[in-house]
């Protein structure tokens, strides 16, 4: 998914290079060697070669260092909350929020609650009004 500037701080890019580098561009997951800003596509493929990841070498785009949000948030700038991940490494990792970030940015871009973060009519008073029922609207992801 595309990202959407308006939601990242207007030093992002600087916030980024800073974990990448305190990687030492390598993906904190799989450990693959991942192509510094200007570095030329031939020493970058000689060093490849020479670390063992020469199988990799027919796709260069697995070789691009992205910076992770844990958590989801692009307002989370926490340290800790941040992953220098390879492309493949990064998309693997958002593959379990792909549906929910679908359905906030169609949230986001249309203004209308999805019908899909409804959940069914519950008793209202923790189950103790039988009589009566409440429709909870939203239940928010715990990560």
């Amino acid at each position: 998914m595309p990202m959407d500037l308006s939601r990242y701080p207007s030093n992002w890019a600087d916030i980024a290079l800073s974990v990448k580098r305190a990687a030492g561009w390598c993906c904190e997951d799989c450990g693959r060697p991942c192509r510094r800003p200007g570095q030329r596509w031939l020493d970058f493929a000689q060093e490849i070669w020479e670390s063992g990841w020469q199988d990799d070498l027919d796709s260069p785009s697995r070789f691009v260092l992205t910076t992770a949000h844990l958590d989801q948030d692009p307002g989370n700038n926490d340290r800790n909350n941040l992953r220098a991940l390879c492309s493949v490494c990064h998309l693997n990792y958002d593959r379990q929020f792909q549906v929910f970030n679908h359905m906030a940015k169609l949230e986001r871009n249309t203004g209308q609650l999805n019908l899909f973060d409804l959940r069914p009519p519950e008793p209202a008073g923790k189950g103790r009004r039988l009589d009566r029922i409440q429709i909870p609207l939203r239940q928010e992801v715990g990560l």
